[in-house]
């Protein structure tokens, strides 16, 4: 039987993304429902969603007839991902899949997205359905501010009516906010504390709310307890914003440090900025976060991919078809 748990966000989309971030990506929607605002004054609707954990995967064994057997881990070529922070078994399931789909390029990148999407959790970001409350947190340097801004123009140009909160508490980083906001003509305010930002919150009318928060240090236990403080809401959804140019340990401890502040989604930047953007993938797998977005360079809002399979099955294949290479020309040992 079927363990029902019940979620609760402004919209589906954030209900959804709460209930994949504890049950999976095979979680069970096993009812929706939209409630009325709780409180006199009115307020924004709630959304109710009741989901359970799905069934467990099938694991296949190296024997099952018409694929290639799952490649062992001294595989050079499975070797090269588990160093980019991928599992031992997932990596070999992707050269596995790799192997046996070579052919047409559409079909190799669809066998690469169902096996990606066993280990990996994609939600949607935009606010179908009610309002989307998303706080980026992370590094100081990681790409936080443009990426929120490109998020913020996207979903403007897709019609959402969108608001931008700085909540930096540093005068530097809101004015450079601002001055960014205010030049693409995005809606800007400034919180420079918890009680500034509810007020923010609800003032605005926006469907999508970024909250664009300064560079925390991970390892500065007094900074990670301010900023728990300033977003301490129900409804705001804390998107650990992290960059895949760094070195994987210390990125996957600095991740560890943020999660008193509960991270229930993954946003990873910088993939034009490292010779292994394939860290993504790691990093997404490893955190067991879903992923909402991707970020290629510094244009906005163009340079940002919403998380899917396929787009992750495009970066899975470039960075097969390069440790494949290498393995073939590397001299025998």
């Amino acid at each position: 039987m079927l363990e029902a748990r019940t979620y609760r966000a402004e919209s589906i989309q954030a209900a959804l993304l709460l209930a994949k971030a504890e049950l999976g990506p095979d979680a069970v929607i096993l009812d929706v429902r939209h409630l009325e605002p709780r409180h006199l004054l009115g307020g924004p609707a709630v959304v109710e969603l009741v989901a359970a954990p799905g069934s467990p995967a099938v694991q296949r064994g190296p024997g099952t007839p018409g694929i290639p057997a799952i490649p062992a881990i001294g595989d050079p070529v499975v070797l090269g991902l588990t160093a980019l922070g991928l599992s031992p078994r997932f990596a070999a399931e992707l050269v596995q899949a790799y192997r046996q789909g070579k052919g047409p390029s559409r079909d190799l990148r669809r066998v690469l997205a169902a096996r990606i999407a066993e280990y990996i959790t994609v939600a949607p970001w935009l606010p179908l359905g009610g309002r989307m409350i998303l706080a980026l947190v992370g590094p100081t340097g990681v790409g936080k501010t443009t990426t929120a801004l490109k998020l913020t123009a996207a979903a403007r140009t897709d019609g959402f009516a969108v608001q931008l909160i700085s909540c930096g508490g540093d005068e530097a980083h809101d004015a450079r906010s601002e001055t960014l906001a205010r030049s693409f003509g995005l809606p800007f305010t400034r919180a420079a504390n918890g009680v500034e930002l509810q007020r923010a919150l609800r003032m605005t009318s926006g469907q999508l709310v970024l909250i664009d928060t300064a560079g925390a240090n991970p390892f500065d236990p007094r900074a990670i307890a301010a900023l728990e403080g300033v977003l301490a809401s129900e409804h705001v959804i804390v998107a650990l914003t992290l960059s895949v140019g760094g070195d994987l340990e210390e990125t996957l401890e600095a991740a560890r440090r943020y999660a008193p502040l509960r991270p229930r989604a993954l946003i990873l930047t910088k993939l034009d900025e490292t010779r292994r953007p394939g860290l993504a993938l790691g990093l997404a797998e490893r955190l067991a976060r879903p992923l909402l977005a991707l970020t290629t360079g510094t244009r906005i809002p163009d340079d940002l991919v919403s998380a899917s399979t396929p787009a992750l099955a495009e970066l899975a294949a470039w960075t097969l078809e390069r440790l494949e290479r290498r393995a073939a020309v590397r001299p025998p040992s």
